[in-house]
């Protein structure tokens, strides 16, 4: 009877068993993708604008409100190619999308956001999304294009034309002088290294020549003409309104030793070196962050460019950060969210003022209704404070890691999904198969990081789900190389696009303050005719 069973129902029962024992084993597996399913269910049905990151391993579309990444602190990791710029570009895709569809609707403002870029696919990626809709529209909706330019702002410091005026020593409104100069000079000394040691107090001497200068609207281009020419010194110093700051330049600054001067100058002059560069220093005038973020602005800004020196690459992005930073807390319209996204962010984290200033940022900007993405490589190798990595990891509230270092996601090591049933390699055939228990298994998941592919990571909506989500990236459509330089430089060109001036309109600027000059230095002749007066005068001949 036994075996009449067997025969007839044997191969049946070893299928069903061979089923049933296979659902358990991917019983966690099959709960996890249930609760993922569900949470992606919830948030698709928000009627808010969403951004389109990708979709998961088997399938479902991954598509967030724009509110839980504009209205969040957010870091996104990886090596270079991992896919970090798509992810970025997919949300600024987004971003670009609702702020279209408020125009077209001629509704309220929207917000609105800014790139910092250092490397230049940032840049470039964003101005391809901008030219594209803005092609669009100039067809279908003329009057949402007209506002779309009007929103743009460009800050490309290796343009030599059109130029983007950006005088760091132009105050921004509103602010003390005494505060402003300190803290320029403070940026400038902890950023630009050099192999001279300078005395502890060329701080407080490029201060006094800082806020000598601002308050004359000379930029930091003519530093060296400042301190070199006494003759143009004394005449600013007479016209200074600061009685305690004309003293000091009268009586103490002649003292200062020429060592001393001779370091500061060679520092700062390591900035001019790119023509770009030194007409944007040079303008008249400076962006006011505080303003582009209230109006809900597109800001576009790169350091990058092949004339100017990784050095100097860094220095700018710190010194347009530092600026954004001070621009935060003195927003005067808070209800308009803006996003700032910043690629190789691991430079912010440099010095101990950058990292008090990202602390501060972290901390309380998002009461003024900014937040940050930050894009960056090796950010938790290069942070070695463990407190700056404590605020960092407390304050963002979303990130996405993609192949790179292990050691740079180890905050996402508990979230990471594991099966519960990862095999252990058999040392021979006939060995029992035996499995890796949870937290070994999560082990090899967090070293698997290193070799994910491109375009592929764990996306962690902190504040969603206590488990990260294995996210293949949306393909954003841009082309590549010599390809994208070239979709882009009908933008890049265009001095009418982004608040930028043709170099025609900077030399028309300028021509004033350097008639002035001029006016104030005078030719070989008078010169030589001058002194040999004074030298008279003072022998009593």
């Amino acid at each position: 009877m036994n075996l009449l069973f067997e025969y007839l129902f044997g191969p049946q029962l070893a299928k069903e068993t061979a089923r049933y024992l296979e659902t358990l084993a991917e019983a966690n597996l099959t709960a996890s993708r249930r609760q993922t399913d569900t949470l992606l269910q919830s948030l698709n049905r928000s009627s808010e604008p969403k951004i389109t990151i990708g979709r998961t391993l088997w399938g479902t579309p991954i598509i967030v409100p724009v509110s839980e990444i504009v209205k969040a602190h957010g870091v996104v990791t990886g090596a270079t190619g991992s896919g970090k710029t798509r992810m970025a570009l997919a949300v600024i895709k987004a971003l670009l999308d609702s702020i279209i569809e408020s125009l077209i609707a001629e509704a309220s403002n929207p917000g609105g956001f800014g790139a910092l870029d250092a490397k230049g696919d940032l840049f470039h990626g964003t101005l391809f999304l901008i030219a594209k809709h803005l092609q669009e529209l100039q067809r279908a909706h003329p009057h949402a294009a007209r506002e779309l330019r009007r929103r743009i702002v460009i800050i490309d410091f290796s343009s030599r034309d059109p130029v983007t005026p950006y005088n760091i020593l132009a105050r921004w409104p509103g602010l003390e002088p005494d505060f402003f100069a300190a803290n320029r000079a403070d940026v400038l000394m902890d950023l630009l290294s050099g192999s001279d040691k300078l005395s502890l107090g060329a701080s407080g001497v490029l201060s006094k020549l800082i806020l000598l200068m601002s308050e004359h609207g000379v930029p930091i281009t003519d530093l060296d003409e400042i301190v070199g020419n006494e003759r143009r010194r004394s005449r600013m110093i007479a016209q200074c309104h600061d009685r305690s700051l004309a003293a000091y330049f009268t009586r103490q600054f002649p003292q200062v030793p020429k060592s001393t001067l001779a370091a500061l100058l060679r520092r700062i002059d390591a900035l001019f070196t790119a023509d770009g560069v030194r007409l944007a220093l040079g303008g008249v005038s400076a962006p006011n962050f505080r303003q582009l973020q209230d109006e809900g602005k597109i800001v576009v800004i790169t350091t990058f460019g092949k004339t100017i020196a990784r050095g100097v690459r860094r220095v700018l992005q710190k010194l347009v950060f530092s600026d954004i930073t001070q621009s935060v807390f003195s927003r005067q319209k808070p209800e308009s969210p803006f996003l700032w996204l910043c690629d190789e962010a691991q430079n912010f984290f440099h010095t101990e003022s950058l990292r008090d200033n990202a602390i501060d940022l972290l901390t309380t900007s998002r009461s003024f209704s900014t937040h940050f993405l930050f894009l960056t490589q090796d950010l938790q190798t290069a942070v070695h404070d463990p407190r700056t990595l404590r605020v960092l990891n407390t304050n963002t509230r979303w990130c996405m890691a993609m192949r790179g270092d292990p050691a740079d996601c180890s905050f996402l090591k508990p979230a990471l999904p594991i099966t519960g049933r990862r095999p252990k390699p058999r040392p021979h055939p006939f060995a029992e198969q035996s499995l890796y228990s949870p937290a070994e298994e999560r082990v090899l998941v967090h070293e698997d990081i290193a070799s994910l592919p491109d375009r592929e990571g764990y996306l962690w909506l902190k504040n969603r789900s206590a488990e990260a989500i294995r996210v293949v990236v949306a393909d954003v459509p841009i082309p590549d190389g010599n390809a994208l330089m070239r979709a882009t430089s009908a933008i890049r060109m265009d001095a009418s696009i982004g608040g930028r001036m043709s170099r025609k309109q900077y030399d028309q600027a300028i021509a004033p303050r350097d008639q002035e000059r001029s006016d104030q230095v005078p030719d070989l002749a008078t010169a030589l005719k001058q002194r040999y007066q004074s030298t008279r005068e003072e022998r009593g001949t």
